[in-house]
């Protein structure tokens, strides 16, 4: 069962069963354990999920891997255990968030989804041991160039750097 009561405040008239409510309280409430924010919000209420970040603000914050790497630090991959669909439900929620925030940058939800999957693969390439020939920022702007139609070269070129500068998006 999930560490989050919320049917104990529903039962005690303290919280609606309302999913706007809950994420609200979800979103206000600090020193939530984040395995139990995901294993709430991804399994048992993922309904409550598009509210939640409904409720996150990133007007006039144009550096997408940096609000990228904001927002995946509520939902930690290792200590929730995200799988695949998982973590591409929060994609979907977090480019259509981002898209609405900013208008102006012209971006459309599925566009910053296919961005936001190139530089979580980016990072992967960075740091895994394995994978000794890392990738070039030629490379990068040509493989990602080719899912985001629009999207300028020096654009893609800044992403690239970020990653390569600060790390990972994905922790």
């Amino acid at each position: 069962s999930s560490g989050i009561n919320a049917e104990y405040g529903q039962d005690h008239r303290i919280l609606s069963e309302d999913a706007s409510d809950i994420a609200l309280y979800l979103h206000t409430t600090e020193k939530l354990r984040k395995e139990e924010l995901c294993n709430y919000l991804l399994q048992h209420r993922p309904d409550v999920l598009e509210d939640y970040v409904k409720l996150e603000d990133y007007s006039n914050q144009s550096v997408l891997p940096n609000v990228l790497r904001n927002f995946l630090t509520k939902f930690p991959a290792k200590q929730c255990n995200l799988d695949k669909e998982q973590l591409g439900l929060l994609l979907i929620k977090f480019s259509l968030r981002y898209s609405e925030c900013n208008p102006q940058a012209g971006l459309s939800q599925d566009i910053v989804y296919n961005i936001c999957c190139s530089l979580m693969l980016l990072g992967y390439d960075f740091t895994h041991p394995l994978i000794k020939n890392k990738m070039s920022k030629r490379e990068f702007i040509r493989n990602t160039r080719e899912v985001t139609p629009g999207v300028s070269n020096d654009y893609l070129g800044h992403m690239y750097d970020n990653i390569y500068l600060i790390g990972p998006v994905v922790r």
